[in-house]
């Protein structure tokens, strides 16, 4: 099987894609739109000219036309002698300077969110004298909580983009209150991006902290386990939004809007969610907000049983789910704040090269502008010519290979 270039004019349906086909909205925002294996219909080709997409990669049963009319050549496979070590033969890459990646929040303060996070959920499962929730420490847990909330509402507001990247939410040992900060962090700059007040802001803020505390009352082997869950566990798991709300409602923590927020945050818009399987404009914004956040926050971080996925393919995911999961503005005004691969990344490429995110073009942030380590050399991943190229791994100094050192 080949693969050949071709022109969006020349495309007919049933053929069948072999590379992604990205577009640019007309807010800017680079979208998938088409995935390797796609089969080509008259709407997909409508679509895709609309979009004005000038070329599509597609599965050809014949070589491309500067290509002879020959098999594809099958090399024998040389197994090397076990001594030979092809990495000693090539010279150690040059040291690069270590430049952190900028950050929006500092680590004192997400520090001090996360110990108040896991002050409020663990007063829910420690109850007080009458047998229910000790309602004065949640009370200035809570107090705390909105401090918090209010100082990262500043701290946000105050940056001129707003952007928001994978270090601003890097992992602590504790997923669960790792979580609700970031999510509290991708609702805040998305709820930002879509107009709401400040007043609004801060009170998105808050809910989408407390989104996950009813998950304090459901056993933690159930939600760390590795393996499948049973139907019953399963479904205690999908009740954590009905007792987060239920519990805080019972203390007299918050009002409606911050019950419904958490009680509501894995609806869908095709009504498929739950609890209620609410549908579309029924769903309240702030769990429209909190569910888009939810699901990329918790995709993208390490947990005991997956490793995380590159925010790229948590973008990929997200896209395919609009107007199914997610509602379009909402996930168009998340995106927007998110800064996939900020400047000063190191990433790992599909053709074994380590090199460092130096920036992206506009709406290019899904496959932005990559210097190739101890060189000058530069691969836009966003140009034609490199689309075959992808992000395989987002490293940490710690994971280089042997002979990559930072000075």
């Amino acid at each position: 099987m080949y693969t050949k270039t071709i022109k969006m004019n020349k495309a007919q349906p049933g053929m069948k894609a072999s590379e992604p086909v990205y577009i640019t909205t007309n807010s800017g925002t680079t979208m998938l739109a088409i995935r390797p294996g796609t089969i080509l219909d008259e709407k997909t080709i409508k679509m895709l000219t609309i979009r004005n997409v000038p070329t599509i990669v597609i599965f050809s049963e014949t070589p491309p036309d500067d290509e002879p009319e020959a098999p594809p050549v099958v090399m024998p496979k040389i197994k090397q002698p076990p001594e030979i070590i092809i990495k000693k033969e090539s010279p150690k890459p040059p040291p690069e300077k270590y430049v952190p990646v900028k950050t929006v929040v500092d680590n004192k303060l997400k520090e001090e969110a996360i110990d108040n996070v896991k002050q409020l959920f663990t007063c829910f499962t420690e109850p007080g004298a009458d047998g229910g929730i000790n309602k004065t420490t949640a009370y200035r847990c809570v107090e705390n909580i909105e401090g918090v909330v209010g100082d990262l509402l500043d701290v946000i507001t105050g940056d001129s983009t707003g952007l928001i990247h994978i270090n601003d939410l890097k992992n602590y040992d504790e997923y669960t209150y790792h979580h609700s900060l970031s999510v509290s962090l991708l609702s805040i700059a998305t709820g930002r991006e879509l107009g709401l007040d400040q007043q609004s802001l801060f009170r998105l803020g808050r809910c989408a902290m407390l989104h996950d505390i009813g998950k304090q009352l459901i056993p933690i082997d159930i939600i760390n386990k590795k393996g499948k869950l049973t139907d019953e566990e399963f479904n205690m798991v999908k009740n954590h939004p009905v007792l987060g709300a239920t519990n805080l409602k019972a203390a007299a923590i918050g009002d409606v809007e911050l019950w419904n927020g958490i009680l509501f945050h894995h609806e869908k818009v095709n009504g498929k969610g739950y609890p209620k399987g609410l549908k579309g404009t029924d769903i309240p914004l702030f769990a429209k907000i909190i569910s888009v956040a939810d699901v990329y926050d918790a995709v993208t971080s390490y947990r005991s049983y997956r490793t995380p996925m590159l925010p790229s393919k948590a973008f990929e995911i997200i896209s395919q789910d609009i107007n199914a999961a997610f509602e379009l503005n909402v996930a168009k005004a998340f995106f927007s704040k998110l800064e996939l691969y900020p400047a000063n990344s190191v990433v790992e490429l599909s053709d074994n090269r380590i090199g460092i995110v130096v920036g992206s073009e506009g709406a290019s942030r899904l496959r932005p502008i990559v210097r190739i380590w101890g060189s000058t050399e530069l691969v836009n991943l966003a140009a034609t010519m490199n689309h075959h190229i992808e992000i395989t791994n987002l490293m940490e100094p710690k994971d280089l290979p042997s002979g990559y050192e930072f000075m």
